[in-house]
């Protein structure tokens, strides 16, 4: 019964730093774009939304195919692409052109 609940703490410990861990990439990300493409409050808070899902979504799938690289790799890529559409739609053509000029510039 120990063991159990020793477990069950460790997973809940895991859970909640991945959760701020990716709270604060989200806020961190947010926050350069913000500054860099001059976002309104309602553009910022639909990218951090963005932004959060997108980590979450990473760090599960890290941990589900931790022992499958390949699938790990092609899963990360299908979240990429679609960060991309989704960033595009809430943003207009022009700030997601001046994004990935800062981007490339970096």
């Amino acid at each position: 019964m120990k063991k159990i609940i020793v477990i069950l703490l460790l997973g809940l410990a895991t859970n909640l730093y991945s959760q701020n861990t990716s709270e604060e990439r989200a806020t961190k990300i947010t926050n350069e774009m913000s500054e860099v493409l001059s976002l309104n409050p309602e553009e910022k808070a639909k990218v951090y939304e963005i932004q959060l899902k997108r980590f979450n979504e990473v760090n599960t799938i890290r941990s589900t195919y931790k022992k499958d690289p390949e699938t790990k790799k092609a899963e990360l890529k299908k979240v990429y692409k679609r960060l991309f559409g989704k960033l595009k739609n809430a943003l207009d053509k022009k700030k997601m052109q001046q994004w990935r000029f800062y981007k490339r510039n970096k």
